[in-house]
């Protein structure tokens, strides 16, 4: 502004009039000062600006709490704290609220507290469709942005959606199984969650994984036998996989559609079932362990840190910046095998 203000022959104050076009300036001196701007390529430094205004951009971040049974929503609260980390000195505050993911009547009340509160914009894991939808109504209306993490609801006027192409996801997992599975041709699906409440991506994840065996089962003469667990009935998942196992001695591959791979892989290191491919998703610790142990095959990640992060740090551009965001912004559908995992945790 000084170099603007120095070659116009005007005052500091009179440039900044005329950038934000407040107060009275002569047409002629408003035109001069236009045309320098133009000429040396002045930029407004709008971080700066957002910074000196000390206007706080608020964003409230709506996702599952972690439990035993859920460690996976551990991972987007370490990239969300790292988008905080990297925008500490601008002005931004970050409410989270966190849902049962296995309660309808959770996720509403956070929504409804998040309607009553005065945010720029929402980062929201929508796990269940009909209530996201309503809500997401009222955020258009009021026009909040919000994206989508993990979840994706398609036809709504989302900003963007940080997630994996989970029936893609499902698909590579089956390719592994046809691949890896021995003599034994009966592949059995894990579905495992509180109250048996599977969100739309667990849903897409096993579509994806189905029709590509479907596409294998003549000439790998493939069966597959789908399972749903309450994980909140103490005596499972045990009880569920020992009648399996029992009434299926055929079974060769194991795929479990979420971050609960360990709770299987318990009952496999505890019942010492061996030749078998067994399946699953996300590097929780006790994933890790059992990857290490060889009670899991495969891994597939989706760098869940980075989903978060890069749904903040997108919203705060399109809030201050005033960038625009990239709809779909899909996660690595990554393999992870116990040889290579030290060197992804690395990374």
């Amino acid at each position: 502004m000084k170099d603007i203000a120095l070659a116009a022959g005007v005052s500091i104050g009179t440039v900044d009039r005329v950038l934000h076009n407040r107060g009275e300036v002569k047409k002629g001196t408003r035109e001069k000062v236009l045309n320098i701007i133009n000429k040396l390529g002045y930029k407004p430094n709008v971080l700066a600006r957002s910074l000196a205004s000390k206007k706080t951009t608020r964003i409230a971040i709506v996702i599952p709490d972690s439990n035993e049974n859920n460690p996976y929503w551990e991972k987007p609260v370490i990239g969300i704290q790292k988008a905080s980390e990297a925008l500490a000195n601008y002005n931004l505050e970050i409410i989270y609220e966190y849902f049962d993911a296995s309660s309808m009547e959770s996720f509403k009340e956070v929504l409804e507290k998040v309607c009553n509160q005065n945010l720029d914009g929402v980062v929201l894991n929508p796990s269940f469709r009909s209530i996201s939808l309503y809500y997401i109504s009222i955020f258009n209306q009021r026009n909040i942005p919000y994206v989508f993490i993990d979840v994706n609801i398609k036809g709504v006027g989302k900003l963007g959606y940080f997630g994996q192409d989970a029936e893609q996801s499902g698909r590579v997992a089956a390719k592994l199984m046809s691949s890896s599975i021995g003599a034994k041709s009966t592949v059995l699906v894990v579905k495992q969650s509180n109250k048996k409440v599977f969100s739309q991506h667990i849903e897409s994840r096993v579509l994806g994984f189905q029709h590509y065996l479907a596409k294998q089962a003549k000439q790998k003469h493939l069966k597959t036998i789908i399972v749903e667990i309450d994980l909140l009935e103490s005596y499972e998942p045990n009880s569920s996989l020992i009648k399996i196992f029992s009434e299926n001695l055929d079974i060769g591959g194991v795929f479990i559609p979420n971050s609960r791979g360990f709770k299987v892989a318990n009952f496999i290191e505890e019942n010492k079932i061996n030749e078998l491919v067994t399946i699953g998703y996300d590097l929780v610790n006790e994933n890790i362990q059992h990857l290490k142990n060889g009670n899991i095959s495969y891994l597939i990640g989706q760098k869940p840190e980075d989903q978060a992060f890069k749904a903040i740090m997108a919203l705060f551009d399109y809030l201050v910046l005033k960038k625009e965001v990239q709809k779909i912004n899909f996660s690595p559908i990554d393999i992870i095998v116990k040889e290579n995992i030290d060197y992804y945790n690395k990374g």
